[in-house]
């Protein structure tokens, strides 16, 4: 039996002392032009459709709203809230709901906490008018969202959550279809942009490794009618976040602190792997310069070259665990538990500009320190998501440990 000393206690009280003063230090910074925001960030989703501009990204946030983002001049509109619970998914849609109803919708959907999807509706004249629906979706919270075609030309949503359940529903929210692959939780589902439109492959991720994959049919055959594929296993652990590039590989992030490229030719086996000293919470790749970016729980935002492996550049601004990425044009954006949403320049010469003076660090100039005023969330809610966070990395770990026995 062991035993707590004083000295334990000193050591434990100094470390977490130690580890607030560093991030209250770090916070001073203006690395990736932060946007601020009054509650943590969980998850963010850019839309060409919903802005003409192209320049507005979806965030959701940990006090239950829904806000948009301008990415050029850092402008932040709440779209909407849902009774403070937590969103942690959100995806939108914008055109005709199907091939036989030319009326057309603008909407968003999260999901989070309160095991809902918050449906956003916008008028068509921006966001002045805005209405909103819920309705129930899983037996526990969501972790993902997407928007989808089936063949013929109805858009339907597609749900995961952490009851280990793929629900579908019409936009209007009704269940078409629900899938249950034996899984602890769905961490990520993503359409395969190499598949047919009149065979839409849809490939999701779960809590145990598994990455499997299946065929939409047509919305009037949905119903019992859809077979899942064999797993493809390549990590050890959760695996977070799929993302295709445009030769149509798919690239994870996964608990087990890689992040890897799976060949569509080699049955989606892995001939890359990204090492990290934490889980990968997020990856992307942007093609045009050959880089995939990633996230990793120690706040660092990794830029690796795709054809050498070569880690490049490691962006350095966040001061708690990253929790998303998402690409505008050349700009990656990433939102963090600390409140802000930053962006990084991936253009070649910015790039390069940024390397050069990673080599040669100068002292950030000492700034008045933020106010990070966490809006809707008491302390108490405040507390329960960071032990739902910590609950899960906890079975993550304790699956990782049963694995390697």
């Amino acid at each position: 039996m062991s035993v707590s000393t004083n000295a334990d206690h000193f050591f434990q009280t100094s470390t977490s002392l130690a580890e607030r003063d560093r991030k209250q230090r770090k916070a001073n910074n203006t690395l990736g032009d932060p946007i601020k925001f009054p509650s943590k960030l969980l998850a963010i989703a850019v839309s060409q459709q919903l802005d003409t501009s192209g320049h507005s990204a979806l965030v959701a946030q940990a006090d239950g709203s829904v806000s948009t983002a301008n990415i050029l001049s850092g402008e932040v509109a709440r779209i909407g809230r849902n009774a403070q619970a937590p969103m942690t998914c959100v995806a939108s849609y914008a055109g005709r709901v199907s091939l036989d109803n030319d009326a057309t919708t603008r909407s968003i959907f999260a999901g989070g906490w309160d095991k809902h999807i918050t449906r956003f509706t916008l008028g068509q004249e921006g966001h002045a008018s805005v209405s909103q629906s819920s309705f129930k979706a899983h037996m526990d919270f969501l972790k993902c969202l997407l928007v989808a075609q089936t063949p013929d030309k109805h858009m339907i949503v597609l749900s995961g959550g952490a009851d280990g359940d793929i629900n579908i529903w019409t936009l209007e929210g009704q269940r078409l279809a629900c899938l249950r692959p034996q899984s602890r939780g769905i961490e990520c589902i993503a359409l395969d942009p190499f598949s047919s439109p009149e065979a839409p492959r849809i490939f999701f991720s779960t809590s145990q490794r598994e990455i499997y994959n299946f065929t939409l049919p047509d919305s009037s055959a949905i119903t019992g009618a859809i077979k899942i594929s064999e797993p493809i296993v390549q990590h050890e652990t959760s695996v977070y976040k799929l993302e295709f590039d445009d030769d149509g590989d798919l690239w994870t992030a996964s608990a087990d602190k890689t992040a890897k490229r799976l060949i569509r030719e080699n049955d989606f086996i892995a001939d890359t792997t990204l090492t990290h000293p934490d889980f990968v919470r997020d990856i992307v790749v942007y093609g045009p310069s050959s880089l995939a970016i990633t996230a990793c729980r120690d706040e660092e935002i990794r830029v690796w070259n795709t054809g050498t492996s070569q880690l490049m550049h490691v962006f350095s601004g966040h001061f708690e665990e990253v929790t998303a990425l998402a690409l505008n044009g050349s700009t990656l954006l990433s939102v963090s538990i600390d409140a802000t949403l930053r962006r990084w320049s991936l253009a070649p010469q910015d790039l390069k500009k940024a390397i050069d003076e990673a080599k040669n660090p100068v002292l950030l100039e000492q700034e008045p320190e933020p106010k990070n005023d966490f809006g809707g969330l008491t302390a108490e809610e405040e507390a329960e998501l960071q032990a739902l966070m910590e609950e899960e990395e906890s079975e993550t770990l304790e699956k990782m440990a049963m694995d390697e026995q």
